[in-house]
């Protein structure tokens, strides 16, 4: 029988440019380790101008043979992934920050739920069995985004929009991508606003999760933001 495969997306920037090679060699080290009953590919998502981070990810793709890399020349992480999740010819796409900050050891529970019929499948901080830890500010200001902001507006019945560790199966990432108009943080939360508006179906995760202190996304601002950002969505008229 032939082994599911899977594209593990992580997005990077040029603030990256340090912690990308470490957590590359930590992922294969689990995956040959834990995901022996798939075949594998971590991809290096790169987006806006060609700069180290594109001759780092080349380097990296020759030394090692589950490397590859994927550029698009549209800024932003969001669109790194709708460029990653479409040009694929894997089973299975996932993504997960470059700083590990949700545990690799909930990376297969993800993957096990596709398989079990699942079309999208994301870790949240905020269920029954996760871990996480935070500074008590940004923890508090983050909950209320996942918790309050997105069930008032969206009628959200996901419970974290922002945890990076994701994952769906390709069927469905060819259909919702192209529907995604962000480019950027909110892609997330677009995202699963248009797989529960579809009738996709979700499963949530727990995960065990620690903040980077070196996270350089601006809580109070993008708050702000996600919610102009919110109304637009829910204001949308949606198409199949």
């Amino acid at each position: 029988m032939n082994k599911p495969t899977v594209d593990i997306i992580i997005p990077v920037y040029y603030g990256n440019l340090d912690e990308i090679e470490p957590s590359v060699k930590k992922q294969i080290l689990f995956y040959n380790k834990y995901l022996n009953d798939y075949k594998w590919s971590i991809v290096i998502g790169i987006n806006g101008p060609k700069d180290r981070i594109f001759d780092l990810a080349k380097r990296l793709s020759k030394k090692y043979k589950n490397v590859k890399y994927h550029y698009t020349s549209t800024p932003g992480r969001g669109a790194t992934l709708k460029d990653a999740w479409v040009n694929t010819k894997a089973d299975f796409v996932s993504y997960m920050d470059v700083d590990l900050s949700t545990n690799l050891d909930c990376f297969p529970a993800l993957l096990k739920e596709l398989n079990n019929g699942y079309d999208v499948v994301v870790g949240s901080k905020y269920i029954s069995g996760s871990e996480i830890k935070r500074i008590p500010l940004r923890y508090i200001i983050s909950k209320v985004y996942n918790t309050l902001f997105t069930k008032l507006i969206l009628n959200a019945k996901f419970t974290d929009a922002q945890c990076g560790f994701k994952s769906m199966r390709r069927k469905a990432a060819e259909e919702l991508m192209p529907k995604i108009k962000d480019n950027g943080w909110f892609w997330d939360t677009e995202m699963l606003y248009l797989a529960q508006k579809y009738n996709y179906k979700i499963k949530e995760i727990p995960v065990r999760w620690i903040e980077d202190p070196n996270s350089g996304v601006r809580m109070a601002k993008t708050v702000v933001l996600f919610l102009k950002n919110m109304i637009n969505l829910r204001l949308r008229k949606l198409t199949r």
